[in-house]
C-alpha cells in the first residue's frame, strides 16, 4: 500500500466535494440564477463544471487504485500531471487577468496533490 498516494486519494476526494459544495453555492448557482448570460453560454459553463466534478472525482480514483500494492504507478503519474496542470493553469490566469490569489486559490489545492503524488512516486 502506498500511503502518498492514497493520501492523494483521499485529498482529491475532499476537493471533490469542496467543488460541489462551495462550487454550487459560489458559482452554479450564480451562474444559472443569471439572465444576463444567453442559454448556450451558461449551459456549457453548467456542462464544464460537471467535466471537473468528474475530473477530479477520476483523479481520486486513479490514485486510490494506484496505492494499492503492486498497482501500476501510471494513473498516478497521469493525475500527478493532471493536478500540476491544473494549478499552473490557474496560477497563469491569476497572472493574466489581475485576479487576487485569495479569492482563487484552487491552485494550492491542487499544487498539495501534486506533491502528495510525488511523494508516492517516489516511494
Amino acid at each position: 500500500m502506498n500511503a502518498w498516494f492514497l493520501s492523494a486519494a483521499g485529498a482529491a476526494a475532499l476537493i471533490c466535494a469542496i467543488h460541489v459544495v462551495a462550487g454550487g453555492r459560489e458559482a452554479v448557482r450564480p451562474l444559472l440564477a443569471s439572465t444576463e448570460i444567453n442559454r448556450s453560454a451558461k449551459y456549457t459553463h453548467y456542462y464544464c463544471w460537471h467535466l471537473v466534478t468528474i475530473t477530479i472525482a477520476a483523479l481520486a480514483a486513479a490514485f486510490a487504485y494506484a496505492s494499492r500494492s503492486g498497482a501500476s504507478s501510471d494513473l498516478a503519474v497521469l493525475a500527478t500531471s493532471m493536478s500540476f496542470l491544473f494549478a499552473l493553469l490557474n496560477v497563469i490566469q491569476i497572472a493574466i487577468f489581475r485576479l487576487p490569489m485569495k479569492e482563487f486559490g484552487q491552485w494550492i489545492l491542487f499544487l498539495g496533490l501534486g506533491l502528495l503524488g510525488i511523494a508516492g512516486l517516489l516511494t
